[in-house]
């Protein structure tokens, strides 16, 4: 019995032994940094998707943002008139300074206007990856870092000849400066000259790239002086605040006096739905799918570890707290600041305005994988890491995209109208990007110009109209005459261009318009023919085309009594890239009018639609429409093409059911 009750006693104390041994290897390994070996996978991820940051720079044409930005460079009147033009926008002139410089050198292709911003954005990376490399550890950079660059916000500015890729590389500085100069003052109890002159500098040129980053600005200096114990030095900070803010006031105040859009009724909202809408677009575009669930399941496993007492890894335990601290700080207060902004002085809050300090959320993605994410030692962690490697990842397959057209066709439909038969030198009306701007003779110029006639020979003609002008419910001098003699001509030959719009039109407003243009007394009995134009759009693990660009043209009307036959094709010659982007063809034909009785008068209006889509079988609707003549000022609670029937004076009827609304996809 003694013999059995000392061998229990030893196989329990030994159990216990070992037991405890295990425990104390774990915790040993959690508080190890993340192996290495990680670093060079994510590392790898990285560096992919930044080479492909070079990749199909002119695959798509301009879109309408990057051709504003060649109106504010594209001339010869020197950075004063640069200056000038910018103050009609709502964005700093600084990378407009830049851009022109550079257009002076490299020209005004696709390439040549994108190529600085992939640049920016590679070096956003490295700037960030240099700037943490005492803070995180290197596994943890190479996790941001191919985060980041995997990251719909990263890959679209990537190649935009917009500012945001600048922007980044600037928040990038201003997060790495402001470490350093954490670091400087931790080292040495001197004045730190050298890194505050650096985060002044800094600062005001970030301050004058984008307004964001101002307020960005704003947090890190507030940060900085309530962490550091130096007065001089805190009133120093104060000092670069307001000099900056100095600045901005003054460039802002010119701006409101000669922008020439009308800050009120912009696209931004300014109530809690769509400030949450934009605050979620901002997380999609910061962060995969993919990504996102891995971040939950990491911040899941950190609450579980808290509950149970385990220990986080910290790279330094000082300067990584600290530093986490601002991040959190400076995107909290971006928000706030940027909400109270919109509501304060003018509408401004969106996700693509947050997302310029990114690189602020990079170094929190990149913390919480130094504190919970696999240690990659042990076969059970090295597995974990090998699915996140894998779902993170898989983001390099959507790289594809950076060959196909992802932008709005302004270079495609402008070689599909330059070779209409018969338009040449003939009005081209197009309609105006209502959205965009107002249909003030200065936005209806740039339209004509800048946007439509870009890609278009200078002697095109081109002429801008409202959807509301189209329709006749608001009268454009020689417009009903221009398109019953481009009818004519589906009889006779000659041009028989109706109209052609890209910017400010999905599928079903673009379809309500070929619906007026099909009832217009000169149209009518001819056909209308919508050649959609298409754009790819990412999609999950996909990109999946999208109709965007719209051409509009006369038909002969169909033969009585035959069968259903496609449209006529036409012999436009397009590259083979461009030719990708012909969409369906939809044809719209008026069948007939109803006029109620005189007391009560109202118009239905009945159409056939038929869909013609490459190799697939044609399929034709049928739709009655109440037709509206009423036209209510254009605002953006109500942009739709077509008036709301609940509109003041539009409709004695009854509202329609839901049976009355048009679909895109009909």
């Amino acid at each position: 019995m003694a013999t059995r009750g000392a061998c229990g006693c030893t196989v329990g104390r030994s159990a216990l032994s070992h037991w405890k041994q295990r425990e104390d290897w774990r915790v040993n390994v959690s508080l190890r940094a993340p192996a290495r070996w990680q670093a060079w996978v994510f590392g790898l991820v990285a560096l992919i998707a930044c080479c492909g940051a070079f990749v199909g720079l002119s695959s798509s044409g301009l879109w309408i943002d990057e051709l504003f930005t060649v109106h504010l460079i594209h001339h010869d009147g020197g950075l004063g008139e640069v200056f000038r033009r910018a103050l009609t926008d709502t964005h700093p002139p600084l990378y407009y300074f830049f851009l022109y410089e550079w257009t002076r050198m490299a020209g005004f292709s696709e390439s040549s206007l994108r190529l600085p911003s992939a640049v920016f954005a590679v070096l956003a990376i490295v700037i960030f990856a240099t700037g943490t490399r005492r803070i995180l550890s290197p596994a943890a950079i190479a996790f941001a870092c191919a985060v980041a660059t995997l990251s719909a916000f990263w890959f679209d500015q990537s190649q935009n000849a917009r500012s945001y890729a600048l922007c980044m590389a600037f928040a990038a500085g201003l997060l790495s400066l402001a470490l350093a100069l954490r670091a400087r003052v931790r080292a040495r109890n001197d004045f730190p000259t050298a890194h505050w002159l650096g985060l002044s500098v800094l600062g005001l040129l970030a301050s004058l790239t984008h307004a964001y980053l101002l307020l960005a600005l704003g947090m890190v200096l507030l940060f900085l002086i309530l962490s550091v114990s130096s007065w001089r030095l805190r009133v120093a900070l104060v000092i670069t605040g307001l000099v900056v803010l100095a600045f901005n006031v003054a460039y802002y105040k010119m701006m409101m006096h000669s922008s020439q859009q009308d800050m009120q009724n912009m696209w931004f909202g300014n109530d809690v739905g769509f400030f949450k809408n934009q605050f979620h677009e901002a997380i999609i575009r910061l962060m995969a799918r993919q990504t996102i669930a891995v971040v939950a399941l990491l911040i899941l496993f950190g609450i579980q570890r808290r509950i149970v007492g385990e220990p986080y890894f910290v790279f330094d335990e000082l300067d990584t707290r600290w530093a986490t601290a601002l991040a959190c700080f400076v995107l909290i207060g971006v928000i706030v600041c940027g909400i109270g902004t919109s509501l304060l002085v003018a509408p401004s809050f969106s996700d693509r305005n947050l997302l310029t300090c990114a690189p602020f959320a990079w170094l929190l993605l990149g913390r919480l994988y130094d504190a919970v994410g696999p240690r990659g030692y042990s076969r059970s962690s090295t597995i974990i890491a090998v699915l996140i490697m894998l779902l993170v990842g898989s983001y390099l397959l959507l790289l594809r995209g950076r060959e196909l057209p992802r932008t709005e066709s302004w270079r495609t439909t402008a070689q599909y109208v330059e070779q209409l038969p018969g338009c040449s030198n003939q009005q081209i009306p197009v309609i105006l990007p209502y959205r965009f701007g107002h249909s003030t003779a200065f936005f209806r110029a740039l339209a004509e110009h800048d946007f439509f006639g870009y890609y278009l020979p200078k002697t095109a003609q081109t002429q801008a109209y409202l959807p509301a002008e189209f329709a006749e419910r608001r009268l454009a001098n020689g417009l009903p005459q221009l398109l019953a003699s481009r009818a004519a001509n589906a009889d006779t030959g000659g041009c028989t261009l109706l109209a052609w719009g890209v910017h400010d039109l999905d599928e079903t407003s673009a379809l309500k318009i070929a619906l007026d243009l099909a009832r217009q007394p000169g149209v009518a009995p001819r056909r209308v023919v919508m050649q959609e134009f298409d754009t790819y759009e990412r999609w999950r693990l996909v990109w999946r085309r999208n109709p965007e660009g719209y051409v509009y043209l006369a038909i002969p009307q169909a033969a009585s009594g035959a069968s259903v036959e496609p449209p006529p094709s036409l012999d436009i010659q397009l590259t083979n890239h461009d030719r990708a982007t012909l969409g369906d063809r939809v044809v719209v034909d008026l069948l007939n009018t109803y006029a109620g009785p005189t007391r009560a008068p109202y118009s239905l209006d009945t159409y056939s639609i038929q869909r013609w889509a490459p190799q697939k079988p044609p399929r034709e609707d049928f739709l009655s429409v109440h037709r509206l003549t009423c036209d209510p000022a254009t605002t953006k609670a109500d942009w739709d093409v077509w008036p709301d029937p609940a509109d003041p004076g539009c409709s004695d009827r009854p509202l329609p059911t839901s049976a009355g609304r048009i679909d895109g996809r009909l």
